[in-house]
């Protein structure tokens, strides 16, 4: 059931950028500090083992000294092994579960891959092994490869094919859904309104047109044979969804407060504006879709190939997938409580 959402202002016009070696180098810094704290703790409860099975000795200079040259590097390979293991391990178990370790999730970066999609657990693994001759390298060939790389992909993401991303917003905001706590309304929106006559809608369409910030139409893109082009349409029909999208999320919750879940009482004009508005401009985001998907095959590649240069419009695209692939209005209804559902459990 879909949990109805809470609003608040937060920003919703985000963007994202292949990280770069700047941004890069300061989630290396939180995470040799958070890596380094770890270790202290680990060699902590390990000395305290020892001393509570009586194996060393705390006020004996000779076993505590002992003990010291076991934990400096030039004690043998083990220490060592230690070490990029516990790199490894630690990568790789926050990138395969979360995306991103700690230095990353502090500056809004992810580990994904060039699609946009969530990083597989094998390039998870290859990425971070490769992880283990840069940092002995001190990371001087990973620095040289994100300066050359078009994607400021390292060599771990060149091996794994995947790409460090990092949020950015304009400042804007808008209305967002949040989780409520758990029994706080159960609700699904109102339905999209019956299908109204072509003068209704054609005046609903632009008022719900004004209220998302520009015009939304049924044309089809003008004729371009640009790649560039096609793709600067797909985005601007993918961001009028989005805008929409967000307008219709507001008025459905504002239809249920005013009717306590049920829609007895009529719509009012402004959700059947934001409705009418959706609809319009997911087929508008559909014919875009198709036309740069048939430029790009023209050009002899594939959309999500020729989107990867573009990691805010991938990033965009992901989102908003349910919608590509509605073709009626209960498809884009369904699609808008897909999208509505994942924008919950992101957080």
């Amino acid at each position: 059931m879909y949990n109805r959402p809470a609003m608040q202002e937060s920003p919703i016009h985000a963007e994202v950028e292949y990280a770069s070696v700047g941004w890069r180098a300061a989630a290396l810094l939180v995470d040799m500090v958070v890596l380094f704290g770890l270790l202290i703790i680990i060699v902590l409860v390990w000395v305290t083992v020892l001393v509570a099975q009586g194996r060393v000795d705390p006020g004996d200079p000779t076993a505590a000294q002992a003990l010291a040259q076991e934990l400096t590097w030039t004690s043998g390979w083990a220490p060592n092994a230690v070490l990029w293991c516990a790199l490894f391990i630690y990568y790789a178990l926050l990138e395969g579960i979360f995306g991103a370790s700690v230095g990353k999730l502090v500056f809004r970066m992810r580990v994904v891959m060039p699609d946009g999609s969530r990083a597989t657990g094998l390039a998870v693994v290859v990425r971070n092994l490769v992880r283990i001759p840069e940092a002995w390298m001190l990371y001087i060939p990973a620095a040289v490869s994100c300066t050359m790389s078009a994607q400021r992909q390292r060599l771990g993401d060149h091996a794994a094919r995947t790409v460090v991303v990092r949020q950015v917003t304009d400042g804007a905001t808008a209305r967002r859904p949040v989780r409520r706590s758990p029994g706080r309304g159960t609700a699904a929106p109102p339905h999209p309104p019956a299908p109204a006559a072509s003068g209704r809608r054609a005046r609903a369409t632009q008022a719900g047109a004004q209220a998302v910030g520009g015009a939304v139409g049924d044309e089809r893109p003008a004729p371009v044979h640009d790649l560039g082009t096609a793709l600067t349409a797909l985005k601007t029909a993918a961001l009028a969804v989005r805008g929409a999208h967000s307008t219709y999320l507001h008025f459905s919750e504002r239809e249920l407060a005013a009717h306590d879940g049920h829609t007895t009482g009529g719509y009012s004009e402004e959700y059947v504006s934001a409705w009418f508005t959706l609809a319009d401009a997911v087929t508008s985001l559909r014919r875009a879709h198709a036309f740069a998907t048939d430029v790009a095959a023209a050009a002899g590649e594939s959309l999500a190939g020729a989107c990867s240069a573009q990691p805010d419009l991938t990033f965009v695209l992901h989102g908003l997938g349910p919608y590509v692939e509605a073709g009626t209005d209960e498809q884009v209804h369904e699609a808008f409580l897909a999208v509505a559902r994942s924008e919950i459990r992101t957080p």
